[in-house]
């Protein structure tokens, strides 16, 4: 049975887009990576990623941040599951989420994309949806309605991020029992 993980956190690589509501799942797998005290980050050019591991004794976790572009992340995540030999039901891809409200997430298997365009490029990569969405919201609290393209890439505030300090460890958990069986 294989037992390779692969962890994914969608965002944009440059440094300007590093606190950009768009890169929560970047800086999810980025959190994870600390927390984990996983291996340093090296540069997987054939996988178009910046990749750090954990290994434990029954199984292999690939934290990987794409060095595309939010909408050609499907590029580096097909890379990836190709080079590390993970299969579909191993794949975890953290992403923003404007339709759930900051503070929360869910995780889902085999759904579409809902408009994501990073979650659309993946599907069309793996020609799949069989695999896990860490929809993290970023919805603001405010009943005023923003463009998506411009509130996304928007930073997020202070008062956001200690709320993301917050539900990251929560969903950490979440990711821990998903991966032990």
């Amino acid at each position: 049975m294989n037992k390779n993980f692969l962890l994914v956190g969608l965002g944009n690589p440059e440094k300007k887009y590093e606190k950009n509501r768009h890169n929560i799942g970047r800086n999810f797998v980025i959190f994870l990576a600390k927390k984990w005290n996983s291996s340093d980050w090296e540069n997987n050019k054939k996988c178009f990623a910046e990749i750090s591991y954990i290994n434990t004794e029954d199984k292999k976790l690939i934290l990987a941040k794409p060095l595309v572009f939010m909408n050609n992340s499907g590029k580096s995540i097909n890379q990836l599951k190709r080079f590390y030999n993970v299969p579909l039901k191993n794949i975890f891809v953290a992403q923003d989420d404007a339709d759930i409200n900051l503070g929360d997430f869910k995780i889902s298997y085999d759904r579409g994309s809902a408009g994501h365009n990073g979650i659309k490029s993946i599907v069309d990569y793996l020609k799949s949806k069989a695999f896990f969405r860490i929809r993290i919201g970023i919805r603001p609290f405010s009943k005023t309605r923003k463009k998506a393209g411009d509130f996304v890439l928007k930073n997020f505030t202070l008062q956001e991020n200690k709320i993301l300090e917050r539900l990251f460890p929560i969903i950490e958990e979440e990711i821990n029992n998903k991966t032990k069986n």
